[in-house]
């Protein structure tokens, strides 16, 4: 059997849009790391085509849009893993983020490849350009790379004082780059329960036995505290990039909690935000029923703020609200402007509809995206999600890009209708299991009025960076029988930080306490803080078995082939996992870390629950908590002078950094060289995924035989043949675009046709000296032929085996 070659991916056969089903992919073959999308969609700058992210099948995909109501899919070029951004530089080049590769992919359309890939760790998410400078927004190292446009080569690292930089702006003159914090706080920390006063009870409330003494969520700004909050807590959301001096002029503070789209008007050259603003200074749950968050548009004008309820009206202490539901507008992702500056759009990807709004924030109308769940039905099964939002205001028509169904809804902006929906592209692997139970996360119509769903926390599955009190005073003690020990969990749990949604296949029982014993027991969750209707048991399943997909992207701090640094933030981390596995804590007798936080490999947990009496702090049972991503809660700084994030480390966030961590008693055997050693450790904590999965480079001839791409090559292969990775390669063989997957055992490449190869690296090598360009890429393992080989143009597996 002869497969297609990516050749044929360049050529659109005008049936693949009547393709109603697709062959399903294995669990296997995918992997699930939950990207978070930035700006999925972009227009190019003569508005006749349009470039789409294509995240679940790492590709990018090219629409001809001369006739605006009728987009023709003329190209889908493999990029990174997890594209999350696309803006074209040209009418034919366009650079695509890729979240996991940690990279930047520089394509062209004319060649159906990508031409370049440009390094930029750690979770790229957004691009633009201003003059002759590309910049680019590193979240998770909170940075902006700056690169020259032209020839890729990086120019200036700028550190951000923020939290979780993606969303980037130009404004209007090209003399300012805006950055948007995306995780950015709201000045709220956390006072310890040595400080904190005892809880208290609202009226009607008695406690069953005694509250536990806990720690207090606080506004850092509040004077009440000034003794103990000795830091500053800017609550930066905006930075201010000059554009020729590539500086931070300033940051715009108090703009919202959430921050995922921002747009420049027109007219005027103001900001417009969209956030959500959270309420976690109301303690507990039940007086945050149907209420957690405000869904909000923020017009930054100077060092003025404006501030747009989305949901205008609303009765918020009326549960069920069917007509809230109907109207609301729930988690903003995207803003884009008319280019007359006079109103603009913004996508509701929590309620599946794009607002009309005017400058001043009035909703002129709500464009209804999802056909199945009209008004306040609810059909989270088949939840769109829009994403990103782009206008072609000559054509009438504005494009909007759904995450969840991966398709583009084709909205006639002269009549606010949907007047077609179409896929992203022609193939979606996205296995069932994902798309059965993901609604179910992200679809605020659960909410009793349909302002706010789970990711309204769990931002993309994973962490808002907040604590939350959701304590029930009107609760009753539940207890918990594990191995000889009965264990109590007290309604008044107090503050406890946001946990990701990552990793969790395998690891019950859950929550800082485990006092959740399967992923059910947080379906009461949608009464009593959603106020909503707890789902049914087959809707509960579902949604367990797409959360237990979810995984950790690899560790930034791990070297490229998995090994551990020997110096990271003062300490040697693989000394330190020796220390960590070895080294005796006397106050436990015979245990280690390893004891309790299993690693090697490992997610950092053994389950255990202690009781009270062997937790490092507070007055309750605490699960061993996993430690994958330790390196993510770092951000934290009560020392001084100046903090971005209000928690950090332990179930409420007390603990500011490693260091104060490991200076706990438990902690006294080891010394100060050790502990420096196990906190570099920590930090490098395996996820589970190795650092090679979406490394990539672009060998072309101009760089085939240098020794930096030879020895990346080499890395590649290594990393395969230990398992680590599958080993791809996209691009041209002879002129024509092909698929090439590394077969370990017999050291060679085979391609996506029969007849053709297979090859050595030498013999590629010879190809690219003589004028092909391939992209070699490290992806999960298990996945590789699906991504390497095993396409044809219609999306469908062949089943031949390699």
């Amino acid at each position: 059997m002869i497969r297609k070659s990516e050749i044929a991916r360049v050529i659109l056969v005008a049936a693949v849009f009547a393709v109603k089903s697709w062959a399903q992919v294995p669990l296997s073959a995918y992997v699930n790391f939950e990207g978070a999308q930035t700006n999925p969609i972009r227009l190019s700058p003569d508005g006749t085509r349009l470039f789409v992210v294509n995240t679940a099948d790492a590709r990018l995909s090219v629409f001809d849009v001369t006739a605006p109501s009728s987009p023709k899919l003329i190209a889908e070029i493999p990029v990174g893993i997890e594209p999350v951004s696309v803006n074209p530089r040209t009418n034919d080049e366009a650079w695509v983020v890729n979240q996991e590769s940690d990279s930047v992919s520089v394509v062209s359309v004319a060649k159906g490849i990508v031409t370049d890939t440009i390094f930029a760790k750690d979770e790229p998410a957004d691009v633009v350009f201003a003059g002759s400078n590309a910049f680019v927004s590193i979240s998770r190292s909170n940075a902006v790379y700056v690169y020259d446009a032209g020839t890729h080569a990086p120019l200036k690292t700028i550190p951000l004082a923020g939290g979780n930089p993606r969303a980037l702006a130009v404004s209007a003159d090209g003399t300012r780059v805006y950055v948007l914090f995306a995780l950015s706080g709201n000045h709220t920390t956390i006072i310890p329960p040595s400080l904190a006063p005892a809880q208290t009870f609202p009226p009607g409330a008695t406690a069953p036995v005694p509250a536990p003494q806990v720690a207090l969520i606080a506004d850092a700004r509040d004077t009440k505290w000034s003794s103990y909050i000795k830091f500053t807590m800017p609550d930066n959301d905006i930075a201010l990039i000059d554009t020729a001096g590539l500086t931070v002029l300033g940051y715009v503070s108090g703009v919202g909690t959430i921050n995922l789209g921002m747009a420049v008007r027109p007219s005027t050259g103001e900001l417009y935000v969209a956030n959500t603003d959270a309420l976690n200074l109301t303690h507990y749950e039940t007086f945050l029923r149907g209420h957690w968050v405000n869904n909000r548009i923020t017009r930054v004008a100077g060092s003025s703020l404006s501030f747009y309820d989305l949901n205008p009206g609303i009765n918020y202490g009326v549960l069920p609200n069917p007509a809230a539901q109907a109207t609301a507008l729930a988690q903003p992702t995207a803003i884009v402007f008319h280019p007359s500056g006079a109103f603009l759009y913004v996508a509701a990807f929590g309620t599946d509809r794009v607002g009309l709004l005017d400058p001043n924030g009035n909703i002129l109308g709500r464009i209804e995206l999802e056909p199945t769940a009209l008004g306040s039905a609810v059909d989270p099964a088949h939840k769109r999600g829009p994403r990103g939002l782009a206008l072609n205001a000559t054509g009438h028509m504005l494009y909007v890009e759904n995450r969840i169904s991966n398709s583009i809804s084709i909205v006639d902006i002269s009549k606010n209708t949907v007047i077609s929906e179409i896929p992203v592209g022609t193939f979606d692997p996205t296995p069932p299991v994902i798309k059965n139970g993901r609604g179910f996360l992200y679809d605020a119509k659960l909410s009793g009025n349909g302002t706010g769903s789970c990711a309204s926390c769990h931002i993309d599955g994973d962490m808002d960076h907040l604590a939350w009190d959701l304590g029930n005073p009107f609760g009753s003690v539940t207890t918990f029988q594990e191995n000889t020990l009965t264990i109590q969990f007290h309604p008044m749990k107090g503050p406890m930080t946001t946990q990701t949604l990552r990793g969790l296949a395998g690891l019950s029982p859950y929550h800082w306490r485990g006092d959740k014993q399967a992923f059910a027991a947080f379906n009461p969750a949608f009464d009593a803080l959603m106020g909503g209707t707890q789902l049914s048991s087959a809707d509960i399943t579902a949604y367990t078995n797409y959360i237990n997909t979810i995984v950790f992207q690899p560790n930034p701090f791990q070297n490229l082939d998995r090994s551990l640094p020997t110096s990271l933030s003062g300490g040697n981390a693989a000394n330190g996992r020796t220390v960590f596995l070895q080294a005796v804590l006397s106050i436990h007798s015979t245990r280690t870390c390893d004891s309790c936080h299993t690693s090697n490999p490992g997610a950092g947990t053994s389950r255990f629950i202690q009781p009270p009496a062997g937790t490092l702090d507070g007055d309750q049972p605490l699960k061993i908590p996993q430690l994958r991503n330790v390196y993510q809660k770092l951000l934290y700084n009560k020392t001084g002078p100046s903090s971005i994030d209000g928690f950090g480390l332990n179930h409420n966030g007390d603990a500011s950094g490693l260091g104060e961590f490991l200076s706990a008693q438990v902690f006294a055997d080891y010394s100060q060289t050790q502990k420096n050693d196990i906190a570099a450790y920590s930090m490098c904590f395996d996820t589970g995924m190795a650092p090679a999965v979406g490394y990539a480079r672009t060998v072309r001839g101009a760089n085939v035989l240098t020794t930096s791409v030879q020895n990346d090559l080499g890395l590649l292969q290594s990393q395969a043949a230990a398992g680590n990775i599958d080993l791809i390669a996209k691009g041209t063989l002879s002129g024509h675009l092909h698929g090439l997957l590394y077969r370990p055992a017999s050291n060679d490449y085979i391609t996506d046709q029969t007849g053709l190869g297979p090859f050595v690296l030498a013999q590629i090598r010879g190809a690219i000296v003589k004028g092909d360009t391939l992209t070699f890429m490290g992806v999960p393992p298990g996945s590789g032929v699906r991504m390497g080989i095993d396409r044809d143009l219609n999306g469908i597996l062949d089943g031949d085996q390699h």
